[in-house]
């Protein structure tokens, strides 16, 4: 990879927008970048693994799959072009991820351990900078989310669990008890919903059309 090709690649992460040739030229000198391909239909992370490294998904398309309350409901999502898996996770309480990731196609991922981030890149004012606004726009997108009970029931649906959910794994009468809404409601609302397209169900199982 020529030096030039490595620059567009880190300058197409939101992290390292904004850094100056010399700055890219520190971190292509000091810090380990490790390039990994990974075919379709790996799982690439698992939740509660512990998260050692900084790590961004630079090509393909991958699933994410979140297990909320016990098990009670899962959510799956679909990512694609770059994207940093858990920013948030890297320090903290926990350092472990709370989803799985698997990979739906071939994907391409950039590595950049801890030790990496915290000796050489924390030490790029820009980087610094990069990453405090993605974690606070990451918590702002958060408390957001928690305000979709001011939506109408459909609305609440369709923002159930995830920004642009694929499926939801759930009971109706828990769904119900989230919503606030009788099961008879909640019923009768997603078979509306699945008359004007929006989704599909199927036993426990609520697939969002997208397209």
């Amino acid at each position: 990879m020529t030096l030039a090709n490595l620059y567009e690649k880190l300058t197409s992460i939101p992290l390292f927008r904004g850094m100056s040739g010399e700055e890219l030229a520190v971190v292509s000198d000091r810090v380990n970048l490790r390039w990994v391909s990974v075919g379709p239909e790996q799982t690439f992370i698992q939740c509660n693994e512990p998260c050692n490294h900084l790590a961004v998904l630079m090509e393909g398309e991958m699933k994410r799959i979140t297990y909320h309350d016990g098990n009670t409901f899962v959510v799956t999502e679909k990512l694609s072009g770059i994207h940093i898996f858990e920013l948030e996770q890297l320090y903290g309480l926990t350092c472990r991820y709370r989803s799985d990731y698997v990979t739906i196609t071939s994907c391409k991922m950039l590595l950049i351990s801890k030790d990496d981030v915290r000796k050489t890149l924390m030490n790029i004012s820009i980087f610094r900078i990069n990453m405090m606004n993605l974690l606070s726009a990451n918590y702002c997108k958060l408390l957001d989310s928690k305000e979709y009970s001011t939506y109408d029931l459909k609305e609440q649906i369709m923002h159930f669990g995830a920004e642009e959910p694929l499926t939801v794994k759930i009971r109706m009468v828990d769904l119900g008890r989230y919503l606030g809404a009788a099961r008879n409601t909640i019923s009768h609302v997603l078979h509306e919903m699945e008359r004007e397209g929006k989704l599909s169900l199927r036993p426990n199982m609520i697939i969002y059309n997208r397209d």
